[in-house]
């Protein structure tokens, strides 16, 4: 499944949130937080999984961008793959 994410420069390197999600992490580089992105959403997912709790719903990006909150971060999106017992019918 494919998750928005939203990027900001900081003097360590990329504070990278998940809003669907309400995930935020790091990393030095816009990969390295990717990655971090990708693991926090893996870990997060399996505690849905773990409380059989079905996953939030994606809103549309447009949603985010009309945010003035937003305006200065970078979107991108990150592919992560979802165990079958979590996708709601």
């Amino acid at each position: 499944m494919r998750y928005l994410i939203m990027l900001e420069q900081t003097g360590d390197g990329f504070a990278v949130q998940v809003p669907d999600l309400a995930i935020s992490t790091v990393g030095q580089t816009i990969e390295s937080a990717k990655l971090a992105a990708c693991q926090a959403i893996g870990i997060n997912l399996e505690a849905y999984r773990q409380l059989n709790q079905e996953i939030p719903p994606a809103q549309d990006i447009a949603h985010h961008l009309e945010n003035p909150e937003f305006e200065d971060l970078l979107f991108a999106y990150v592919e992560v793959a979802i165990p079958q017992d979590l996708i709601a019918a």
